[in-house]
Protein backbone atom coordinates (compact mmCIF):
# COMPACT_ATOMS: atom_id res chain seq x y z
CA UNK A 1 0.00 0.00 0.00
CA UNK A 2 1.43 3.38 -0.99
CA UNK A 3 1.43 6.55 1.10
CA UNK A 4 -1.14 8.32 -1.11
CA UNK A 5 -3.66 5.49 -0.56
CA UNK A 6 -2.93 5.42 3.16
CA UNK A 7 -3.30 9.16 3.76
CA UNK A 8 -5.89 10.29 1.19
CA UNK A 9 -7.68 7.61 -0.84
CA UNK A 10 -8.50 5.16 1.95
CA UNK A 11 -9.88 7.82 4.35
CA UNK A 12 -12.04 9.24 1.54
CA UNK A 13 -13.26 5.79 0.51
CA UNK A 14 -14.34 4.88 4.02
CA UNK A 15 -15.80 8.35 4.66
CA UNK A 16 -17.92 8.10 1.50
CA UNK A 17 -19.24 4.68 2.48
CA UNK A 18 -19.92 5.77 6.05
CA UNK A 19 -21.78 8.90 4.96
CA UNK A 20 -23.67 6.86 2.36
CA UNK A 21 -25.01 4.62 5.11
CA UNK A 22 -25.79 7.50 7.45
CA UNK A 23 -27.63 9.54 4.81
CA UNK A 24 -30.18 6.98 3.71
CA UNK A 25 -28.07 5.26 1.06
CA UNK A 26 -27.85 8.44 -1.02
CA UNK A 27 -24.49 8.64 -2.74
CA UNK A 28 -25.06 12.23 -3.90
CA UNK A 29 -25.69 13.36 -0.32
CA UNK A 30 -22.58 11.47 0.75
CA UNK A 31 -20.50 13.38 -1.81
CA UNK A 32 -22.04 16.71 -0.74
CA UNK A 33 -21.42 15.96 2.96
CA UNK A 34 -17.82 14.92 2.34
CA UNK A 35 -17.27 18.08 0.27
CA UNK A 36 -18.52 20.22 3.15
CA UNK A 37 -16.18 18.41 5.55
CA UNK A 38 -13.18 18.91 3.25
CA UNK A 39 -13.96 22.60 2.72
CA UNK A 40 -14.32 23.08 6.48
CA UNK A 41 -10.98 21.39 7.18
CA UNK A 42 -9.20 23.47 4.52
CA UNK A 43 -10.88 26.77 5.51
CA UNK A 44 -7.83 28.12 7.42
CA UNK A 45 -5.64 27.52 4.37
CA UNK A 46 -8.22 29.10 2.06
CA UNK A 47 -8.45 32.19 4.27
CA UNK A 48 -4.67 32.40 4.38
CA UNK A 49 -4.54 32.25 0.58
CA UNK A 50 -7.06 35.08 0.24
CA UNK A 51 -5.19 37.31 2.70
CA UNK A 52 -1.87 36.51 1.02
CA UNK A 53 -3.33 37.48 -2.37
CA UNK A 54 -4.56 40.77 -0.91
CA UNK A 55 -1.13 41.45 0.58
CA UNK A 56 0.62 40.76 -2.73
CA UNK A 57 -1.81 43.07 -4.56
CA UNK A 58 -1.21 45.89 -2.04
CA UNK A 59 2.57 45.50 -2.37
CA UNK A 60 2.65 45.78 -6.18
CA UNK A 61 3.75 49.47 -6.32
CA UNK A 62 6.61 48.80 -3.90
CA UNK A 63 7.59 45.63 -5.76
CA UNK A 64 7.72 47.46 -9.10
CA UNK A 65 9.81 50.24 -7.54
CA UNK A 66 12.32 47.71 -6.20
CA UNK A 67 12.45 45.86 -9.52
CA UNK A 68 13.20 49.12 -11.33
CA UNK A 69 15.83 50.17 -8.79
CA UNK A 70 17.68 46.83 -8.67
CA UNK A 71 17.01 45.55 -12.19
CA UNK A 72 20.74 44.98 -12.72
CA UNK A 73 21.33 43.43 -9.29
CA UNK A 74 19.14 40.31 -8.83
CA UNK A 75 20.77 39.31 -5.55
CA UNK A 76 20.09 42.65 -3.88
CA UNK A 77 16.59 42.64 -5.36
CA UNK A 78 15.89 39.26 -3.78
CA UNK A 79 17.14 40.50 -0.39
CA UNK A 80 15.05 43.67 -0.55
CA UNK A 81 11.96 41.69 -1.62
CA UNK A 82 12.34 39.39 1.38
CA UNK A 83 12.71 42.41 3.66
CA UNK A 84 9.48 43.74 2.20
CA UNK A 85 7.76 40.46 3.05
CA UNK A 86 7.21 39.29 -0.51
CA UNK A 87 6.70 35.54 -0.91
CA UNK A 88 5.32 34.45 -4.29
CA UNK A 89 4.56 30.93 -3.02
CA UNK A 90 2.67 31.90 0.13
CA UNK A 91 -0.72 31.72 -1.57
CA UNK A 92 -0.08 28.57 -3.60
CA UNK A 93 -0.39 25.97 -0.83
CA UNK A 94 -4.22 25.73 -0.81
CA UNK A 95 -4.24 25.45 -4.60
CA UNK A 96 -1.63 22.69 -4.51
CA UNK A 97 -3.61 20.82 -1.86
CA UNK A 98 -6.74 20.80 -4.03
CA UNK A 99 -5.17 18.58 -6.69
CA UNK A 100 -4.31 15.62 -4.39
CA UNK A 101 -7.81 15.91 -2.90
CA UNK A 102 -9.35 15.93 -6.38
CA UNK A 103 -7.34 12.86 -7.42
CA UNK A 104 -8.14 11.13 -4.12
CA UNK A 105 -11.86 11.84 -4.57
CA UNK A 106 -11.72 10.47 -8.11
CA UNK A 107 -10.12 7.22 -6.95
CA UNK A 108 -12.48 6.95 -3.97
CA UNK A 109 -15.53 7.28 -6.24
CA UNK A 110 -14.21 4.71 -8.69
CA UNK A 111 -13.37 2.36 -5.82
CA UNK A 112 -16.66 2.65 -3.93
CA UNK A 113 -18.80 2.37 -7.06
CA UNK A 114 -17.31 -1.01 -7.88
CA UNK A 115 -19.03 -2.55 -10.89
CA UNK A 116 -16.96 -5.71 -11.44
CA UNK A 117 -16.22 -8.67 -9.13
CA UNK A 118 -12.53 -7.76 -9.16
CA UNK A 119 -13.22 -4.17 -8.11
CA UNK A 120 -15.55 -5.43 -5.37
CA UNK A 121 -12.77 -7.67 -4.08
CA UNK A 122 -10.34 -4.76 -4.16
CA UNK A 123 -12.80 -2.52 -2.29
CA UNK A 124 -12.96 -5.06 0.54
CA UNK A 125 -9.22 -4.76 1.09
CA UNK A 126 -9.49 -0.97 1.58
CA UNK A 127 -12.41 -0.90 4.03
CA UNK A 128 -11.33 -0.31 7.61
CA UNK A 129 -11.66 -3.43 9.74
CA UNK A 130 -13.05 -1.45 12.70
CA UNK A 131 -16.06 -0.47 10.54
CA UNK A 132 -17.54 -3.88 9.69
CA UNK A 133 -20.96 -2.40 8.91
CA UNK A 134 -19.60 -0.81 5.71
CA UNK A 135 -19.34 -4.18 3.96
CA UNK A 136 -23.13 -4.53 4.15
CA UNK A 137 -23.59 -1.38 2.01
CA UNK A 138 -22.04 -2.97 -1.07
CA UNK A 139 -23.06 -2.69 -3.87
CA UNK A 140 -23.70 1.05 -3.73
CA UNK A 141 -26.52 2.59 -5.74
CA UNK A 142 -24.86 4.93 -8.25
CA UNK A 143 -27.89 6.26 -10.13
CA UNK A 144 -29.06 9.86 -9.99
CA UNK A 145 -32.56 10.78 -11.18
CA UNK A 146 -32.46 7.60 -13.27
CA UNK A 147 -30.41 9.60 -15.80
CA UNK A 148 -26.86 9.83 -14.51
CA UNK A 149 -24.52 7.07 -13.43
CA UNK A 150 -22.31 8.66 -10.80
CA UNK A 151 -19.45 6.34 -11.68
CA UNK A 152 -19.47 7.15 -15.41
CA UNK A 153 -18.83 10.33 -17.46
CA UNK A 154 -21.81 12.52 -18.29
CA UNK A 155 -22.88 11.78 -21.86
CA UNK A 156 -25.23 14.78 -21.81
CA UNK A 157 -22.38 17.22 -20.96
CA UNK A 158 -24.51 18.88 -18.28
CA UNK A 159 -22.03 18.31 -15.46
CA UNK A 160 -18.95 19.58 -17.40
CA UNK A 161 -20.85 22.75 -18.36
CA UNK A 162 -21.87 23.32 -14.74
CA UNK A 163 -18.26 22.76 -13.67
CA UNK A 164 -17.08 25.46 -16.10
CA UNK A 165 -19.75 27.93 -14.95
CA UNK A 166 -19.25 27.33 -11.22
CA UNK A 167 -15.43 27.50 -11.49
CA UNK A 168 -15.58 30.76 -13.45
CA UNK A 169 -18.05 32.26 -10.95
CA UNK A 170 -15.92 31.21 -7.97
CA UNK A 171 -12.73 32.63 -9.52
CA UNK A 172 -14.53 35.86 -10.46
CA UNK A 173 -15.83 36.41 -6.95
CA UNK A 174 -12.76 35.40 -4.96
CA UNK A 175 -10.01 37.00 -7.07
CA UNK A 176 -8.90 40.20 -5.28
CA UNK A 177 -8.96 43.43 -7.33
CA UNK A 178 -5.66 44.97 -8.40
CA UNK A 179 -4.55 48.13 -10.17
CA UNK A 180 -1.45 46.54 -11.68
CA UNK A 181 -1.96 45.97 -15.45
CA UNK A 182 0.18 42.81 -15.46
CA UNK A 183 -1.73 41.28 -12.57
CA UNK A 184 -5.05 42.22 -14.19
CA UNK A 185 -4.05 40.45 -17.40
CA UNK A 186 -2.88 37.37 -15.48
CA UNK A 187 -6.12 37.21 -13.51
CA UNK A 188 -8.19 37.47 -16.69
CA UNK A 189 -6.27 34.60 -18.28
CA UNK A 190 -6.63 32.42 -15.18
CA UNK A 191 -10.34 33.18 -14.86
CA UNK A 192 -10.91 31.58 -18.25
CA UNK A 193 -8.15 29.00 -18.39
CA UNK A 194 -8.95 27.18 -15.14
CA UNK A 195 -12.72 26.71 -15.81
CA UNK A 196 -12.04 25.41 -19.32
CA UNK A 197 -9.31 23.10 -18.04
CA UNK A 198 -11.54 21.57 -15.36
CA UNK A 199 -14.47 21.35 -17.77
CA UNK A 200 -12.32 19.43 -20.26
CA UNK A 201 -11.12 17.18 -17.44
CA UNK A 202 -14.71 16.39 -16.46
CA UNK A 203 -15.52 15.10 -19.95
CA UNK A 204 -13.82 11.81 -19.12
CA UNK A 205 -14.33 11.56 -15.36
CA UNK A 206 -17.28 10.28 -13.30
CA UNK A 207 -20.34 12.43 -12.70
CA UNK A 208 -19.73 12.06 -8.95
CA UNK A 209 -16.43 13.90 -9.22
CA UNK A 210 -18.12 16.71 -11.17
CA UNK A 211 -20.74 17.02 -8.43
CA UNK A 212 -17.94 17.24 -5.85
CA UNK A 213 -16.26 20.08 -7.79
CA UNK A 214 -19.49 22.01 -8.34
CA UNK A 215 -20.43 21.81 -4.66
CA UNK A 216 -16.87 22.71 -3.66
CA UNK A 217 -17.02 25.87 -5.80
CA UNK A 218 -20.38 26.93 -4.38
CA UNK A 219 -19.26 26.28 -0.80
CA UNK A 220 -16.08 28.24 -1.51
CA UNK A 221 -18.11 31.25 -2.62
CA UNK A 222 -20.29 30.94 0.50
CA UNK A 223 -17.18 30.78 2.69
CA UNK A 224 -15.83 33.86 0.96
CA UNK A 225 -18.90 35.94 1.83
CA UNK A 226 -18.91 34.61 5.41
CA UNK A 227 -15.26 35.54 5.91
CA UNK A 228 -15.50 38.76 3.85
CA UNK A 229 -15.43 41.10 6.90
CA UNK A 230 -12.14 39.56 8.02
CA UNK A 231 -10.78 39.70 4.47
CA UNK A 232 -11.81 43.37 4.15
CA UNK A 233 -10.03 44.20 7.40
CA UNK A 234 -6.91 42.50 6.08
CA UNK A 235 -7.20 44.44 2.81
CA UNK A 236 -7.46 47.76 4.66
CA UNK A 237 -4.57 46.85 6.96
CA UNK A 238 -2.22 45.86 4.14
CA UNK A 239 -3.24 48.88 2.04
CA UNK A 240 -2.44 51.21 4.95
CA UNK A 241 0.86 49.43 5.60
CA UNK A 242 1.80 49.66 1.92
CA UNK A 243 1.01 53.38 1.75
CA UNK A 244 2.98 54.03 4.94
CA UNK A 245 5.96 52.11 3.63
CA UNK A 246 5.73 53.93 0.29
CA UNK A 247 5.67 57.31 2.02
CA UNK A 248 8.66 56.30 4.11
CA UNK A 249 10.57 55.27 1.02
CA UNK A 250 9.76 58.59 -0.66
CA UNK A 251 10.96 60.59 2.34
CA UNK A 252 14.09 58.45 2.46
CA UNK A 253 14.86 59.28 -1.16
CA UNK A 254 14.21 62.95 -0.48
CA UNK A 255 16.58 62.92 2.49
CA UNK A 256 19.35 61.59 0.27
CA UNK A 257 19.37 64.81 -1.80
CA UNK A 258 22.03 67.42 -0.77
CA UNK A 259 20.78 70.28 1.35
CA UNK A 260 22.75 72.82 -0.70
CA UNK A 261 23.67 72.75 -4.36
CA UNK A 262 26.22 75.31 -5.68
CA UNK A 263 24.83 77.63 -8.37
CA UNK A 264 25.68 76.76 -11.90
CA UNK A 265 28.43 78.85 -13.57
CA UNK A 266 27.17 81.66 -15.80
CA UNK A 267 30.35 81.71 -17.87
CA UNK A 268 29.51 81.17 -21.49
CA UNK A 269 31.02 78.05 -22.99
CA UNK A 270 31.36 77.34 -26.66
CA UNK A 271 30.42 74.04 -28.18
CA UNK A 272 34.15 73.19 -28.32
CA UNK A 273 34.28 73.33 -24.53
CA UNK A 274 36.64 76.41 -24.42
CA UNK A 275 35.75 79.51 -22.43
CA UNK A 276 34.53 82.48 -24.47
CA UNK A 277 37.64 84.62 -23.92
CA UNK A 278 36.28 87.63 -25.87
CA UNK A 279 33.34 87.89 -23.52
CA UNK A 280 35.66 87.55 -20.53
CA UNK A 281 38.04 90.27 -21.88
CA UNK A 282 35.16 92.65 -22.56
CA UNK A 283 33.99 92.23 -19.03
CA UNK A 284 37.40 93.13 -17.62
CA UNK A 285 37.61 96.24 -19.84
CA UNK A 286 34.33 97.55 -18.52
CA UNK A 287 35.52 97.37 -14.90
CA UNK A 288 36.63 100.85 -13.56
CA UNK A 289 40.32 101.31 -12.86
CA UNK A 290 40.88 101.80 -9.13
CA UNK A 291 42.21 105.26 -8.16
CA UNK A 292 45.58 105.53 -6.54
Amino acid sequence: MNVFDLLIVNPMTNALMLLYGLLGNSYVLAIVALTLIIRLLTLPLTLRQQISSIKMAAMQPQIKALQEKYKNDPQTLSIEMRKLGFNPFSGCLPLLIQFPILIGMYQAIIRTLAVTPLSLLELGSHVYSFLPSLAQLVPIDSTLFSIFDLGQPDRFLIIPILVVISTYFANKVMTPPTTDPTMQQTNQVMQWMMPLMFGFFMLSTPVGLGIYWIVSNLVGVLQYFITKPQVDRARALHAAAASTTGAGAASSLASQKPLFEPPRSKVQVKSTGRINRSASTATREKRPTPKS
